[in-house]
């Protein structure tokens, strides 16, 4: 049996009662942590976000699933694109370290538009969730790192892990389900670029990953067939997508070893390649008592991943500039923090943001690589001039496999997006309190209307 029929075969018979506790409560908070970031894209990421919400006005389309916040319905596959680039927009969501995809900006808008759509339970939604989660991470995780040199994960693993969970809420056989995945892998796409630039692209691709997984699934459904064995096809998915794709350790451990268990928080909302040089920073300014005005230079020394990766000098856009890290790492000596309300089109241009920066240098180390192979581990070294020098590395910055976040901290980040967005905050626990026990709901639209009343109080709607 084939990587892509084994894959199927999984995802028509996974049942969430197999499924480890401790995976369970991944999940759950991996929903939580995505929802709370389609807050604050929707409040924070205009840009991004307000021509999709005019245009799915503009042109409409049958009631069957909510735009998060916003309160309105629309066609199932139009609210999941809505809310996967509401989630993406701030680049505050999850992310699976091996395969460097944030697989619930695509799959939390496919479970949670679908789900409405033909009334699943709650159960049926995270047992969806979680077998989505598994291909899209399994199949990454074995096309990682050469995959990233062009491509960008979210987009691409993030097609596969949606439209299994799609396919998985219709209920679709061994063979429906194997073609929907074989559609969803033709389909697939997504471009680095915005990654260097910070285009509205990133924010679109888990957005028209989810739109596509619904489209494709519904599509088989009613009687499309789809390609078969696309995985591993010698022109196929993994081979046209990887310079040496790993086909043979796609199945390894299906459904023993599950993927969720790498699947890490973000603590701040930037780069994750940003993550451990932040942490690094802050930790020797802090323990040091390093005036900022005694800092020569920073040397900052990161994982290999792709060529330039987190390295703009020059950013251009508020998406952009949570995406270099001289912006972010500039923001810690001269402001103290990095958060949401810190990244504007104002402080793009703040001089001495500007002239800090220049004074951060970027090196790829690779021995971080097979030293760290399962964090994006770094090391900072600060330059006081005569003072001499201080050298700091964090291997497992906050939200890492190794550094977690619990379920407190994922429900207190949750909590404030919520609060700096304004919203109801007694709308937000119950949103919070739903989550974490949606295995036991009837279906999700306690959750659509609480965080609709919860924006109208913001003064959003």
């Amino acid at each position: 049996m084939s990587a892509t029929e084994q894959l199927a075969r999984f995802v028509v018979d996974h049942r969430l009662s197999a499924v480890p506790p401790h995976i369970i409560e991944r999940a759950k908070l991996s929903i939580l942590d995505a929802i709370g970031c389609a807050v604050s894209g929707y409040f924070f990421s205009e840009k991004e976000c307000a021509p999709i919400l005019d245009l799915i006005k503009e042109v409409g389309g049958n009631p069957e699933a909510t735009i998060f916040l916003a309160g309105y319905k629309t066609s199932a596959a139009m609210a999941a694109l809505a809310n996967g680039a509401m989630v993406h927009s701030v680049d505050f969501d999850d992310t699976h370290v091996p395969s460097i995809a944030h697989l619930s900006a695509s799959l939390v808008p496919t479970v949670f538009a679908l789900g409405e759509k033909v009334k699943a339970t709650g159960a049926e939604i995270l047992e969806a969730y979680v077998a989505g989660f598994e291909v899209g991470a399994k199949v990454g995780k074995c096309m990682m790192p050469s995959h990233y040199r062009f491509f960008h994960p979210t987009a691409t693993f993030g097609s596969l892990a949606s439209v299994a969970a799609a396919s998985k809420l219709l209920k679709l056989s061994d063979k429906k389900t194997e073609q929907a995945l074989g559609l969803g892998a033709d389909l697939a796409a997504g471009l680095r670029y915005c990654i260097d630039k910070g285009d509205s692209s990133k924010a679109l691709h888990p957005g028209f990953a989810a739109l596509r997984a619904i489209v494709l699934a519904l599509l088989v459904a009613k009687g499309a067939d789809g390609p078969e064995g696309i995985l591993e096809y010698p022109t196929g998915f993994c081979n046209a997508l990887c310079a040496e794709p790993r086909i043979n350790e796609i199945v390894q451990g299906l459904g023993r070893e599950y993927e969720l268990a790498y699947n890490t928080f973000k603590a701040w909302p930037t780069i994750l390649l940003s993550h451990a040089p932040i942490q690094a920073l802050a930790e020797a300014l802090r323990e040091h008592g390093i005036d900022t005005a005694e800092i020569e230079r920073v040397k900052v020394w990161v994982r290999l991943t792709a060529e330039g990766q987190g390295k703009n000098y020059d950013p251009q856009t508020v998406l952009a500039a949570r995406l270099s890290i001289p912006f972010c790492l500039a923001l810690v000596p001269l402001e103290g923090k990095v958060s949401l309300e810190q990244f504007t089109q104002e402080k793009l241009k703040d001089p001495k943001l500007r002239e800090f920066m220049r004074k951060i240098e970027i090196y790829e180390d690779p021995s971080l690589n097979s030293r760290y192979p399962d964090t994006l581990a770094a090391v900072v070294e600060i330059d006081l001039g005569t003072k001499g020098t201080i050298c700091r590395e964090v291997a497992y910055p906050k939200g890492s496999v190794k550094n977690p976040m619990d379920r407190e901290e994922v429900v207190s980040k949750f909590m404030q997006q919520c609060s700096g967005a304004g919203l109801d905050l007694n709308s937000a626990r119950q949103v919070a309190s739903y989550i974490l026990e949606l295995e036991t709901q009837e279906g999700i639209d306690g959750v659509v209307h609480l965080l609709h009343h919860a924006a109208i109080s913001a003064g959003k709607n």
